[in-house]
């Protein structure tokens, strides 16, 4: 059954519903409506009497009162902001003030009521420390010293074996992309939120 087919009554109800909630932001408004008219549509079956729609409508309460409800829960939902971009940024490049910055990014991702308990495991256990990691991994080297000319200082060359190479540009690839993973999923939930609520 569908708006077409319902109860007169039910389809003015729809008509108002739709007129009070263009209030609200359109995802929420084309979710709201689809859950009442699939609500009428199965409690008002084909025949219904003229009584029988309004004592569904009676108990649904009036399209004001939905769409207020609906007002006060967006309302309720926390928005991304300032507190969640500073959080993504520090988490990401915190690292390089000393280490404290990206506890400071970790304080404001658990501190936000954004989040949820997913996302703040991904900021904090997918690359703690951000890039800095990678930096540290990159900087760091084998060396081995030999005798250098008589009276001059040993000369220090860097030697690291090809399979141990092989390890740090593997680990360095992953130091690297987990972060900006962590930094890129943070984002897109919060770009993703904001269209919803808008």
């Amino acid at each position: 059954m569908n708006a077409a087919t319902l109860h007169p009554l039910a389809r003015d109800y729809l008509k108002r519903l739709k007129k009070a909630a263009r209030r609200l932001p359109r995802a929420r408004r084309n979710e709201l409506i689809g859950e009442i008219e699939s609500h009428l549509t199965e409690a008002l079956p084909a025949g219904a009497s003229g009584a029988e729609a309004l004592n569904v409508l009676e108990r649904l309460g009036g399209p004001e009162q939905i769409v207020a409800e609906a007002e006060s829960e967006a309302k309720e939902t926390p928005r991304p902001g300032m507190r969640e971009s500073l959080a993504v940024i520090l988490l990401l490049f915190g690292g390089f003030l000393f280490l404290v910055g990206w506890f400071v990014g970790l304080h404001l991702l658990w501190s936000s009521r954004f989040w949820t308990m997913r996302d703040k495991l991904v900021g904090a256990l997918l690359v703690p420390g951000g890039l800095l990691p990678a930096v540290v991994l990159d900087g760091a080297g084998v060396q081995t010293c030999g005798r250098g000319r008589k009276g001059a200082p040993p000369e220090c060359t860097p030697y690291i074996s090809p399979t141990l190479r092989a390890v740090m540009i593997a680990g360095l690839i992953v130091l690297i992309v987990l972060p900006v993973i962590s930094a890129v999923y943070l984002s897109w939930r919060s770009r993703r939120s904001r269209i919803a609520l808008s």
